[in-house]
C-alpha cells in the first residue's frame, strides 16, 4: 500500500514541475549602476561663479566635488556663501568643474542647497570654515559625480602630508596648483607654507596620495579666511564632527 499509494503523488509534483515553465525560473538580479569615474584635478575641481547659468558673472571662489551616495556634492570654504552674520547661506550661484579659459567642459551646475554649521552662520568662526553644497544640473542630466568622479575626504587626517592645493584666483581663467607640507597651526587649523594661492583660491582643496587615489586632506579657508599673506595657506581641521555636516548636505532636496 506505501509503495503504490505514493506513486500519483509522486506524478503530481513531477507535473507540478513540469508545468510551471519559466515561472519557476530565478531572475537574474538587476545589473551594476554604472562605476563612477576616478577623479582627477582638471575633472573634479572647479570655480564657482556668482550668478546662474545663464548670466554666470565672475568667478570669485573654487571647490571640489566630493564622494557621496547621491553624487551631487561640491566642498568649499563656508565664508564663500555665508556672511558670517547670522544669515543664512545663499544658494543659486554656479560651480563649473574643470573650469579653463571660458571653457565649461563638464557643463555648469547651479548651487541649491548649502549646509554650513550653524557657529559659522552665527559669527563666521574659522574653526567651521566648511561648506558642503548640494548641485544640480543647470544645462545637462545626472549628478555630478557621474561625470567627474568626486575625492573621497580623509577625515581626521592628521598633519605632516605633501599635499597639492589646487584653486582659482580671481585674475585668472584657470587652476593655480601649489604643492606644499602641511602643518598643524592650532587643534583646529592646518597651516600650508605654499605661495601664490591668491584671492579666489578659498575652498579650493588640499590633496593627498591616498591608498586608491587623492583625497582631500583640508580646503583652503579657516584662519584669515585663508590667510592675508598669499605665502601662506589655512584650512579648517576636518575633524570627525564633520562627518555630520556632510550626512547633513547629503540628506538635502536635490
Amino acid at each position: 500500500m506505501r509503495g503504490r499509494g505514493g506513486a500519483p503523488a509522486l506524478l503530481a509534483a513531477v507535473l507540478l514541475v513540469l508545468g510551471c515553465g519559466s515561472a519557476c525560473a530565478t531572475s537574474p538580479p538587476p545589473p551594476d549602476p554604472p562605476a563612477r569615474p576616478t577623479p582627477t584635478e582638471p575633472a573634479a575641481v572647479g570655480a564657482l561663479f556668482e550668478g546662474p547659468a545663464t548670466d554666470l558673472g565672475d568667478h570669485y571662489c573654487s571647490g571640489s566635488v566630493v564622494d557621496s551616495p547621491a553624487g551631487d556634492l561640491v566642498l568649499t570654504a563656508a565664508h564663500c556663501v555665508a556672511a558670517g552674520d547670522g544669515t543664512p547661506a545663499r544658494t543659486g550661484m554656479s560651480f563649473v568643474p574643470g573650469y579653463h579659459d571660458g571653457v565649461r567642459p563638464h557643463g555648469v551646475w547651479t548651487v541649491a542647497s548649502a549646509a554650513v554649521d550653524p557657529q559659522f552662520l552665527a559669527d563666521g568662526d574659522p574653526d567651521f570654515d566648511v561648506a558642503f553644497l548640494t548641485v544640480q544640473p543647470a544645462d545637462g542630466a545626472g549628478p555630478v559625480e557621474d561625470v567627474t568622479g568626486g575625492f573621497p575626504i580623509a577625515f581626521d587626517p592628521g598633519a605632516g602630508d605633501a599635499v597639492r592645493a589646487i584653486g582659482y584666483p580671481d585674475e585668472d581663467d584657470g587652476p593655480t596648483v601649489r604643492s606644499g607640507v602641511t602643518q598643524q597651526f592650532s587643534p583646529t587649523q592646518l597651516v600650508l607654507p605654499a605661495p601664490g594661492l591668491e584671492d579666489g583660491t578659498s575652498g579650493g582643496p588640499w590633496l593627498r596620495a591616498g591608498a586608491a587615489g587623492p583625497e582631500i586632506v583640508g580646503l583652503t579657508g579657516g584662519y584669515e579666511q585663508g590667510g592675508y599673506s598669499f605665502d601662506t595657506s589655512y584650512s579648517t581641521y576636518l575633524a570627525g564632527s564633520f562627518v555630520a555636516l556632510r550626512d547633513q548636505a547629503a540628506q538635502a532636496p536635490g
